[in-house]
């Protein structure tokens, strides 16, 4: 897999500062993807260049190109590590959570995780403002995780309605967490639902049309928290693994 993350000797980048300080290419590596994301954000993909990054970050030029061979491959690599921080975080609150895991909540801090980063909102509904000629190549990374094989565990293990098809239900779920991030910007004022409210708002949406009529045992409570953990955590390794993979290149 081509990451375009090289070490700075082969690209030939400055091991010291210009006052002779040693430079810790991690920490240079983080402050240019930081400044990257605010110049996404505040101007777009298609109008940053790595010359406006370098700036931001206070570094050479070339010592952007240290670590990455492109302005393409910078930006993937941000948006991979945005990713994985927000698989991350919604795995850590469900850890933390006072309750079960199931798709409720699961559902719900994703769209908490989603509304905090809006460079991966920005992917999950191919903001071309945002990501510009980037959308076409962040398809991969639209799904808040691999949710058709969530469903299919739970239709599996009967914790969710069957009389509705895997695609049907898919539609349904897609259609209510994706929505909200397209049709929010688009809608008065007069229908805008407090932030904080809209997590609760499609989760409990998403609940009443996939869960089934009777009422889950402690057993099938115990199981479901079992999947949803394990989803979300292979879900969150995978995404680092990409990150760490990127690293070694």
């Amino acid at each position: 897999m081509m990451t375009g993350f090289v070490h700075p000797v082969i690209m030939g980048g400055d091991a010291v500062s210009p006052r002779g300080v040693p430079v810790d290419p991690a920490e240079r590596a983080g402050r240019i993807l930081d400044a990257a994301a605010r110049l996404l954000l505040r101007y777009g993909h298609d109008r940053t260049t790595i010359s406006d990054v370098a700036r931001e970050a206070g570094v050479a030029k070339g010592s952007v190109y240290a670590h990455w061979r492109s302005r393409e491959l910078l930006f993937l690599a941000l948006l991979r590590r945005e990713q994985a921080a927000v698989r991350a975080e919604v795995r850590d609150r469900l850890r933390a959570a006072d309750r079960p895991a199931d798709l409720e909540l699961l559902i719900a801090e994703s769209v908490r995780a989603y509304q905090r980063n809006p460079l991966v909102a920005a992917v999950l509904t191919r903001n071309t403002d945002v990501l510009g000629d980037l959308a076409r190549v962040t398809g991969d990374q639209r799904s808040p995780g691999s949710v058709v094989e969530l469903l299919v565990a739970l239709r599996a293990g009967g914790w969710i309605r069957t009389d509705r098809s895997l695609a049907e239900q898919v539609t349904v779920l897609t259609s209510v967490y994706l929505g909200y991030f397209l049709t929010e910007p688009l809608l008065p004022g007069e229908f805008h639902v407090p932030d904080d409210a809209v997590p609760g708002l499609i989760a409990e949406t998403v609940r009443r049309a996939l869960e089934r009529p009777e009422p889950l045992g402690p057993d099938e409570v115990a199981a479901v928290d079992r999947v949803v953990h394990d989803h979300i955590a292979a879900a969150a390794a995978a995404a680092e693994e990409r990150l760490s993979g990127e690293d070694r290149a």
